[in-house]
């Protein structure tokens, strides 16, 4: 015999059910603030109707991924499986819903990613296949979670930014020796004088590329000579700060200091005192992804926005908006639209693409920066 009660929780589950709200959009984005620009997402949206949320930081949208993943369905307990949700446990349970079929990445946040299981492979696509092999590398992982050529495909990228030196114009009007290479980070009379983001790889790629060495080169980071260079560098630097390290060179606390090309070109924009040089050593790129959620449904829609960003008029656009370089000019034989700054024309020229470190690789890092000096 069915009780009463029961049938009342029965009907009362479903009406709560009815009334959740269904998604509206074939595609919801959460995308980092600026790394799209809304000509773009117009246009889109004068196809298929999308959602275009935009987050300030990258923090956040990996912190999003993180809730998502903790709140994945468990196997419940028997009582919780006969009696329906309450209108709060639904409400809590839509909150941490995975909604979004993408999210915006770079490539420093992608293997923990992976690792911590907050995204999921893609189905392949033709045109990121015709990228050259460092970008393979950076996008694909083996069965064993290795960087790898012929792995599955866990992101897609969209804009890429290079290293850049910005430097106050004032301060080298009277040297007759510009700013043109990372050696110049060494100069006797820029010590103290020096900001950049608080990233240890990023600093030794600087010095890795300063010494005639591949930013990807591991067993480099072993050589004496790289160690030094390190330490002779940490002395010359007044800030290490991911987040305001251009602020203390618009605030003229440094002379110099090393950033994003994005970052630094909208800068420069703004502040016409000073001046921005890709080294002649070559630069280091940084890429934003798409990546799609754990649980997230791959939808023809889905796919639909990851091409419509390679198109060329999307690519352009989003190039020229966001200081940034769309990876469809990095394909072989692309021509880079003239209408860019000079500095992203030289984006594609001796540049390379930051590869996750090995294990060994991250050992070897570690033991690099663990010298007293750098600790002091």
């Amino acid at each position: 015999m069915v009780k009463r009660r029961t049938v009342l929780w029965g009907l009362l589950g479903g009406a709560i059910a009815s009334c959740r709200p269904s998604p509206s959009f074939p595609l919801k984005v959460k995308l980092l603030a600026r790394s799209v620009p809304s000509q773009v997402l117009k246009a889109f949206n004068r196809e298929i109707p999308a959602q275009f949320e935009a987050a300030s930081t990258l923090v956040d949208i990996y912190q999003q991924l993180q809730r998502w993943q903790s709140a994945l369905p468990a196997e419940k307990p028997l009582w919780r499986r006969l009696i329906p949700m309450t209108a709060n446990d639904a409400e809590a349970a839509d909150a941490q819903t995975v909604d979004t079929h993408l999210v915006t990445l770079s490539d420093p946040w992608l293997d923990y990613a992976i690792q911590q299981k907050l995204i999921q492979p893609l189905p392949a696509l033709p045109f990121v296949e015709r990228l050259p092999e460092s970008w393979q590398r950076l996008l694909r992982r083996d069965l064993a979670g290795q960087s790898s050529v012929i792995g599955e495909l866990w992101a897609v990228p969209y804009r890429v930014q290079g290293l850049m030196i910005a430097y106050q114009k004032s301060m080298f009007k009277a040297n007759p020796e510009e700013i043109t290479k990372w050696a110049d980070l060494w100069r006797p009379e820029l010590a103290g004088r020096i900001a950049m983001p608080n990233q240890p790889r990023l600093v030794a790629a600087i010095v890795l590329k300063a010494l005639g060495y591949s930013v990807n080169d591991e067993a480099a980071l072993a050589q004496d000579d790289v160690q030094e260079q390190l330490m002779a560098l940490y002395r010359q630097v007044r800030v290490f700060d991911s987040e305001d390290h251009l602020k203390a060179l618009v605030n003229e606390d440094v002379w110099l200091a090393v950033g994003w090309s994005g970052d630094i070109l909208a800068t420069l924009v703004r502040y016409r005192k000073l001046g921005a040089v890709h080294p002649q050593e070559g630069t280091v790129l940084t890429t934003d992804l798409w990546v799609a959620p754990a649980n997230a449904d791959f939808t023809e829609a889905t796919q639909a926005w990851i091409e419509f960003c390679w198109q060329a008029p999307m690519a352009t656009q989003i190039s020229v908006s966001t200081y940034g370089l769309s990876p469809l000019f990095f394909l072989p034989g692309a021509k880079v639209p003239e209408q860019l700054p000079q500095q992203t024309l030289l984006l594609p020229e001796h540049s390379e693409v930051l590869l996750p470190l090995s294990d060994r690789g991250q050992t070897l890092l570690s033991e690099l920066f663990n010298v007293d000096v750098l600790r002091e």
